[in-house]
């Protein structure tokens, strides 16, 4: 079976990153790349994973590839925090690494929400 990383970025994101770390808690292993936040990210991050990296904001590019550089498995899934996993997403990829992947990557399709909608 393969394992999952899950990265995210993070900067003063208090509000919404317990329900983004949530809905990836069942990963493999859990990664937070912070840019020194000034409120509660970093704590609210240290709830779900020791590793929580501070990294200067250059650009998400440069702090992308900053996370996928601590990630130690083969397959990595990215989340802003202001995005969850729901349980279907959780489930689909379970089913995938379970029998092992045929593709080299995948395409998660996504719901865009506007002002609660």
């Amino acid at each position: 079976m393969s394992k999952l990383s899950v990265y995210v970025i993070a900067y003063n994101n208090e509000a919404e990153i317990r329900a983004c770390l949530e809905s990836v808690s069942w990963a493999d292993e859990l990664i937070v790349v912070d840019s020194y936040s000034t409120d509660a990210t970093e704590k609210i991050s240290r709830e779900f994973t020791d590793k929580v990296y501070q990294h200067e904001f250059k650009g998400f590019g440069r702090l992308r590839n900053e996370a996928v550089a601590h990630t130690s498995h083969d397959w990595v899934f990215s989340l802003d925090t202001d995005e969850r996993a729901t349980p279907e997403i959780r489930d689909e990829i379970r089913r995938l690494l379970d029998r092992g992947p045929d593709a080299d990557a995948y395409f998660v399709p996504r719901k865009n929400y506007f002002l609660g909608r």
